[in-house]
């Protein structure tokens, strides 16, 4: 189920909406109602009701069509909502999730992480009373869910045959999303981000893939592939005119070959494309599995010219290690502490202890998972230099960027 995300977006004229399936779940008569003539006035006709997490599980489990979204209680007798998604999570078909309570927001956080990682989409928590601005809201996100499960889905089990096979017969491309400067709105570059065009399968993304390759020699050869191509790109968008950096994800697997700053540099070279003009992003959690060779091949590669990016900021354990001895001048905040962040208290204050960090060290912040206005607004207001997500755009092909990238323009000024 879509829902369109215009910024006119008005619920109660969007035929998707009348379509979507609806459980509110909530022990207390009186919310169930409300919060049923809420979600109509938003647009929505098939609600169905439950007063418990028992009921709310056994009409999950055989509705039919099936549900979509369920608006749950935190704070239930008997099953409370965490003890719901607990059960939920175990079933084959999973709808998302909205969290509705009275509960402080440091539980309700906790509640969303929490079914999350049970593998659950959440959108995140209301507050009671609910309002049809909330609910609007709600429906705006299912949108981006939406998209992502259909391209997520199904999953497929590959082997490294099938890996080696595909990189043979070149069947894989990259997809780029733009990176924004928040306060100018002016484009800073573009990440790359692969994508399998499987000839039975279709477009397969990196999550059904990647950790297949990491656990396998393909990794090496995959990686160069994705800087060949991304080298390519920049070198075609420089003929046309556009001088743009681009980013690319360095496995850690590939930070023990102490020959890959030449080779990088000599594919540089070879295309015409200026170091500078490249951003190698290695995931924090995986940069010191050989701290000798690790901050020999680190040091090279800035040496060189290349930008050097620390991802997925704030998942490891060793960051201000990792700041203290690498030549980093970018530091990526993960999109956990970013994706509805402007609802979230916790999250807001990692946002701004990170801009804060990177202003004191000179080196530039960047924001990926920026879905919403609301979320926009709160990165530029804390400081973080950069944004990256949905609300911007999202991940288009190497033919599509100069378009855009004249659209956006056009817009900003």
């Amino acid at each position: 189920m879509i829902i369109s995300n215009d910024s006119g977006f008005n619920a109660a004229h969007n035929e998707a909406t009348k379509h979507l399936r609806v459980l509110v779940v909530d022990d207390k008569a009186f919310v169930r109602t409300m919060t049923g003539r809420v979600l109509q006035s938003a647009g929505i006709e098939h609600i169905a009701y439950a007063s418990d997490g028992k009921e709310a599980i056994a009409h999950i489990r055989h509705a039919e069509p099936r549900v979509d979204l369920v608006l749950c209680d935190l704070m239930m007798p008997d099953m409370d909502g965490v003890e719901v998604v607990r059960h939920v999570a175990e079933l084959e078909h999973k709808p998302v999730f909205v969290f509705i309570s009275g509960a402080n927001v440091s539980l309700l956080g906790t509640a969303v992480d929490m079914a999350r990682a049970r593998g659950l989409h959440v959108l995140g928590a209301i507050e009671k009373p609910i309002s049809v601005d909330a609910i609007r809201g709600v429906l705006v996100k299912l949108n981006d869910v939406a998209s992502s499960t259909k391209i997520a889905a199904p999953q497929f089990a590959f082997t490294t045959q099938d890996l080696a096979e595909a990189l043979e017969k070149e069947q894989f491309i990259l997809h780029y999303q733009p990176k924004i400067r928040l306060r100018t709105r002016a484009i800073e570059g573009f990440e790359s981000l692969i994508r399998w065009i499987h000839p039975q399968h279709g477009l397969i993304p990196p999550g059904q893939f990647i950790s297949l390759a990491e656990e396998s020699d393909i990794i090496k050869p995959l990686t160069d592939r994705v800087l060949l191509l991304a080298l390519k790109q920049c070198a075609d968008w420089k003929r046309a005119g556009f001088f743009t950096k681009i980013s690319v994800n360095v496995s850690a697997h590939l930070l023990v070959d102490l020959s890959m700053p030449d080779r990088v540099l000599r594919e540089a070279i070879a295309h015409g494309v200026d170091p500078k003009q490249i951003v190698l992003e290695i995931t924090e959690t995986g940069v010191f599995r050989d701290a000798a060779d690790t901050l020999d091949i680190l040091a090279r590669l800035h040496m060189k010219g290349f930008s050097l990016s620390i991802d997925d900021f704030g998942t490891g354990y060793s960051s201000m290690e990792q700041l203290r001895r690498v030549p980093f001048a970018e530091l990526k905040i993960d999109r956990a502490f970013v994706n509805g962040a402007s609802q979230n208290m916790k999250s807001r204050a990692i946002l701004q202890s990170s801009a804060a960090l990177g202003k004191s060290l000179g080196i530039s912040v960047v924001a990926e998972g920026a879905e919403t206005v609301e979320d926009w607004d709160l990165l530029t207001e804390l400081g973080v230099d950069v944004g990256q997500g949905f609300y911007a755009a999202r991940p288009m092909p190497g033919e599509d960027v100069l378009t855009w990238s004249r659209k956006w323009q056009q817009q900003v000024s």
